[in-house]
């Protein structure tokens, strides 16, 4: 009887575990099945059920209508038990006007971890399925049989699925150097990672101290609310329409947060509810007409040279959209030709002006400000933010047509840095978050001065920043808040270098990530085996698009997995 190994069993592990049983009992297949996870099963690290209740969800969970039910299975003589949706699951409901909610991280995981366990506690009643609490370091092949080894144990499989999430990766240079700065002064501390944030328990309540923050993204928030909810002080709403807060403090506390990026762009709040979502949504036509136009071209034309087919596209949208806003955008009188103009100008570089768009140059408190009352429909909407929301509302539709597709490495990468430039507004984060933001900044406690990339020098007791202004500031503490993307060649955990020493695995492009086929399974020349390897998720961007989105993880991709994989089975 043929084996598989799932090693990795997040919200992407358990998809592919429950597709994998439908499709074994479409097609009445016995596999013995192996499930490797060394933590929570179901969450993994993003959505572990262990972390405080100040890491929120990005994603409005009126969106999470999409993460959908498991139907009640027979297999192998066992039931396996129908389970709800995640609206069924939290009862969600919620008219259009109401304002959206972000939901915490840990209670998603806490739906992600009732429905691993309401499957895993039914198959491991089968001798034929078996899970397993270690780490795999290592997998090689000896006579067509993958080897899969922990630290002090071996087991021997036909086909591996990897569904690993996210793997450590070197460590720039300045990390790097920051790091080593760190381990020879006793005074200072540099922290490689944001998460978990209960690492910086110990810095927490301390007084007369300045932190340090790479980044100014979403992990930046997290860190941000967790160091600031504490002993001395915690936030208040003021304003239940416009969530404007108030961070108020009970104890006196000397503490200076200073978060620091390359561009020194704030991110951009989602709409306040579904009504003013709505203004950005655009029709089943041309989303239609989107799928099908980038669709021909990414999925037949080698010799395509720009992402300017896919931009266009988005133009022809977004202008629509716009003009549509009437009253509610920016006073303008352009007409759509202009507008599309401006939107692939724009978004080829965003550093373009024009009356429509935000001025960036906006001191920064000023600039989040305009986009709150944006995202609140209190303001005129400029056309940036339009077309972030509208690129927002076409992601689905982009990530589908996108992943595996006939095209040069090089224009795929352009189009995934276009999409993480347009992340800022698209990944957006509740108008709550940036108002408490602000709140701190108020109370004198973030401070966005050095925000546009600082220089930094190292001195004897401190990270010394300083702004265009030259004014400067020393900090003893500097949180790394920057998450790498997933460049398979720079990853360093023990069983991706393994894969790539073996040739098990090679990249599609040196800054992407693991090249596979429309089933998953990884393209590589390796000329003695059969390599029966599939992967799914952040290991294989590039080969797929938008893997970091927790919807993707329940999406038709892991399926295709499920399907091939047991046709394969048949015909063997």
């Amino acid at each position: 009887m043929k084996a598989l190994a799932i090693i990795g069993f997040g919200p992407r592990g358990l998809y592919a575990l429950e597709r994998l049983v439908y499709h074994l009992v479409m097609r009445k297949q016995k596999i013995n099945i192996l499930v490797f996870e060394s933590k929570e099963l179901g969450t993994g690290a993003a959505w572990n059920t262990n972390q405080p209740d100040s890491n929120l969800i990005n994603i409005t969970e009126r969106a999470l209508v999409d993460l959908p039910s498991r139907p009640k299975t027979i297999y192998r003589n066992i039931e396996i038990p129908q389970f709800p949706s995640y609206h069924q699951w939290c009862e969600f409901s919620q008219n259009e006007l109401e304002p959206d909610t972000f939901p915490q991280r840990r209670k998603v995981g806490k739906y992600l971890s009732e429905r691993a366990n309401s499957i895993i506690d039914v198959l491991k009643s089968k001798s034929d399925f078996k899970l397993i609490i270690t780490s795999i370091k290592t997998i090689d092949i000896k006579d067509n049989k993958l080897i899969l080894s922990s630290e002090n144990r071996t087991w021997k499989v036909d086909d591996v699925l990897l569904t690993i999430g996210h793997q450590s990766t070197k460590n720039s240079e300045q990390l790097t150097e920051w790091i080593k700065y760190s381990k020879s002064n006793a005074k200072i501390k540099a922290y490689e990672n944001t998460y978990p944030v209960s690492q910086f328990e110990s810095i927490k309540n301390q007084t007369n101290i300045s932190i340090g923050i790479r980044g100014f993204g979403l992990s930046m928030l997290d860190v941000m609310r967790y160091l600031t909810i504490n002993d001395f002080g915690n936030f208040k709403i003021t304003d239940n329409h416009t969530f404007e807060a108030q961070y108020y403090k009970v104890n006196k506390q000397q503490l200076e947060l200073i978060p620091f990026s390359l561009d020194g762009l704030p991110l951009v709040p989602k709409p306040l509810n579904e009504h003013i979502d709505k203004w950005y949504e655009p029709t089943d036509e041309e989303l239609k007409y989107f799928k099908t136009s980038i669709t021909s071209v990414a999925q037949t034309s080698e010799d395509v040279n720009t992402i300017d087919f896919l931009l266009k596209t988005i133009a022809e949208i977004s202008a629509r959209v716009f003009l549509d806003l009437h009253d509610n955008a920016v006073n303008h009188n352009c007409d759509k030709n202009v507008i599309k103009t401006v939107v692939l100008n724009w978004l080829h570089n965003q550093d373009y002006q024009h009356s429509t768009l935000q001025n960036n140059n906006t001191n920064t408190y000023n600039l989040i400000k305009n986009y709150i009352e944006m995202a609140l429909g209190e303001a005129k909407i400029t056309l940036d933010y339009c077309v972030g929301q509208v690129w927002r509302h076409c992601q689905p539709t982009l990530y589908d047509a996108f992943s595996y597709a006939n095209l040069k490495p090089e224009i795929i990468e352009d189009m995934i840095a276009q999409d993480e430039r347009c992340k800022r507004y698209s990944y957006g984060p509740p108008i709550e978050s940036m108002q408490q933001l602000l709140a701190l900044v108020d109370a004198g406690i973030l401070n966005l001065d050095f925000v546009n990339n600082p220089d930094i020098e190292l001195e004897d007791n401190s990270w010394r920043l300083t702004n265009k202004s030259q004014n400067n500031k020393g900090v003893s503490i500097m949180i790394n808040s920057v998450l790498d993307s997933p460049k398979l060649l720079e990853v360093n955990s023990p069983l991706v270098t393994n894969l790539l020493q073996h040739d098990l695995i090679s990249p599609i492009h040196s800054k992407l990530g693991i090249e596979t086929d429309e089933n998953a399974y990884v393209k590589t020349d390796n000329k003695k085996n059969k390599v029966n390897i599939a992967v799914l998720g952040r290991l294989a961007k590039g080969s797929v698009i938008g893997v970091d989105a927790i919807l993707e993880c329940f999406g038709s991709r892991i399926d295709n997995w499920g399907k091939a994989y047991s046709e394969k089975v048949s015909e063997s």
